[in-house]
């Protein structure tokens, strides 16, 4: 089957992040899929408008639905695109792969994203394309399969594929610190991944220090495994705490970290940095400035103050010749024990000046949605992380004499 039109993540994200109201276009979308014989491409459509209007349950069954039809997609088709990408993907939520589709912005890059069936003899037939790239997220229970897989098809092409792991990448934050484990420079924070019974079985024990458990480093930030953005995030600093907390969440898995004071000595406010490494050079994508510890852009309310914004305008701006070069060394130390050509992380300094070090993914958002009129600073610095990506899928393609040969195989 022919990959399948659809409007994509990156066109609807940027309506919905700009007030538009997607509720018409989910009423079409729904008449549409309706009708005999429907398009997947608009379900796909109404995958991404549902999960983006918080309704990820209803999302994630537009897409099985989809993909039960067509496991090809086409998110931008243009008659004078010199380069086709072919982008693996993993069915899940629209924030678990690479957002390839914010990354092309501006591009004339023709993108086809393709949801390999995992079934090891399904049929594939590969469209014709002059780079590959793997989007899919490397950690998580099923990612080895995924990609065997992905280098079982891929072996029948001659294009190149970015971004696919040779070895295994330990990015889950319980796993992390073994990752960097060495990396000069880099402090990474302990975790745990501890079952809800292992908990609540913690929080009955006999405690023989004041209600502190001396096999937990109190206090401990604890979110249920897969959280993101904060949700279900809390500091704890005792077993009762603990047990407060297990009542209001209803899940079976937990990440419990030490808790790292990286509060600035000189005015006590918390900046957290993301760090995006295209072809193991890093580039400054936003900070956040925040009274609290549990800051993310979102919570910082940078577009509320001058002087945030300032701050990170001047942190940008000087990124090379300062916070590169101060934390060259553990940049390095980074992206060659991660060894992706694409990711990113979320870092910040702690009080002994070491690059510390709190998530690291392939599916860290990037965009450049944030209004001129407040963050005028911000968009040239986003476009030099999308002309690196694009510039690498660019050298990395297939020469234009070997695209012309693949293609007439094809």
């Amino acid at each position: 089957m022919e990959p399948q039109e659809r409007i994509g993540i990156a066109e609807l994200t940027k309506l919905a992040f700009s007030g538009v109201d997607l509720s018409p276009l989910r009423s079409e979308l729904l008449r549409q899929v309706a009708c005999p014989d429907p398009a997947p491409g608009f379900m796909m459509d109404l995958s991404a408008i549902d999960q983006l209007s918080g309704n990820a349950e209803t999302g994630l069954r537009w897409q099985d639905e989809a993909l039960k039809l067509c496991r090809m997609y086409r998110t931008h088709r243009d008659a004078a695109c010199g380069t086709t990408l072919l982008v693996y993907a993993t069915p899940a939520n629209i924030g678990a792969n690479t957002p390839v589709e914010f990354l092309l912005e501006g591009s004339r890059i023709q993108t086809v994203i393709f949801y390999p069936d995992p079934d090891a003899s399904a049929e594939v037939s590969l469209p014709p394309h002059d780079v590959a790239f793997c989007a899919a997220p490397t950690d998580g229970g099923d990612a080895r399969e995924f990609f065997s897989r992905v280098r079982q098809i891929a072996a029948r092409s001659p294009a190149p594929v970015v971004n696919l792991p040779d070895r295994t990448i330990h990015l889950e934050r319980h796993l992390l610190e073994r990752q960097l484990a060495g990396a000069p420079g880099v402090t990474v924070p302990k975790t745990l991944r501890l079952s809800r019974r292992m908990l609540e079985e913690l929080c009955q024990s006999v405690s023989v220090t004041g209600g502190h458990d001396p096999d937990l480093p109190w206090p401990v930030l604890i979110r249920p495994v897969g959280s993101h953005a904060g949700a279900g995030l809390e500091r704890v600093v005792s077993r009762s705490e603990l047990a407060g907390y297990l009542t209001r969440q209803s899940d079976a898995a937990f990440n419990v970290s030490e808790f790292i004071d990286y509060s600035s000595a000189a005015d006590s406010l918390h900046r957290k940095y993301r760090i995006i490494f295209v072809n193991g050079q890093p580039f400054p994508c936003h900070m956040a400035i925040a009274d609290q510890w549990d800051v993310w852009y979102l919570n910082a309310g940078m577009h509320l103050s001058e002087s945030k914004r300032q701050e990170e305008e001047e942190f940008m701006a000087a990124f090379p010749d300062d916070f590169a070069r101060k934390h060259e060394t553990a940049l390095k130390a980074v992206a060659s024990s991660i060894g992706l050509d694409y990711f990113g992380i979320d870092c910040a300094e702690n009080k002994e000046g070491n690059l510390l070090v709190f998530e690291a993914d392939n599916a860290l958002i990037v965009h450049d949605m944030d209004p001129e009129t407040v963050f005028p600073y911000k968009s040239a610095h986003v476009q030099r992380i999308f002309a690196a990506f694009q510039g690498m899928l660019a050298r990395k393609a297939l020469p234009e004499a070997e695209r012309s040969l693949s293609r007439r195989r094809a």
